[in-house]
């Protein structure tokens, strides 16, 4: 599988990563996609597609408050398939810094009812800090912040 890289979606594109939003992350962040990146100039979307054209991962790198952050989604049907992986490894490539928001508890559910798992193990195991002093603790989002820097 590959990595497609673009600044500008499809409409069914949009479509594809709003569901994929919508299907993996808790239930009160639902529609949420569309504002990710408004306002936002500089902006690049990864994306992994199955045989059927359809988006299974996705990830973003934008830049807000003087840093390059970043969002990444799989797919459940697809996750342990090492697409994350393979997203973060290209985020890696593309940026010698970037920060991301992540929820590191097990307290959300999904839209489809199931429980939102953390995937802080996974950011740590791809060598990412977790900045325990900085964080959302809001109504709708519960996260803490993370970074990864290169070594080079």
């Amino acid at each position: 599988m590959k990595i497609i890289k673009t600044t500008q979606l499809t409409k069914h594109q949009l479509a594809q990563i709003n569901q994929l939003w919508n299907d993996e992350y808790p239930i009160k962040l639902k529609d949420r996609f569309p504002i990710l990146l408004d306002g936002i100039d500089r902006y690049n979307h990864y994306f992994i597609e199955d045989k059927q054209q359809d988006i299974i991962a996705w990830a973003v790198d934008f830049e807000k408050e003087k840093q390059v952050r970043f969002s990444i989604i799989v797919s459940s049907n697809h996750k342990g398939k090492g697409l994350g992986s393979m997203l973060i490894k290209k985020l890696k490539e593309d940026n010698i810094e970037f920060y991301g928001w992540v929820i590191d508890h097990n307290d959300d559910l999904k839209n489809n009812g199931d429980q939102y798992l953390s995937p802080i193990s996974f950011y740590l195991k791809h060598g990412f800090e977790i900045l325990n002093d900085i964080r959302i603790d809001s109504e709708m989002i519960k996260a803490v912040l993370i970074k990864w820097v290169s070594i080079k």
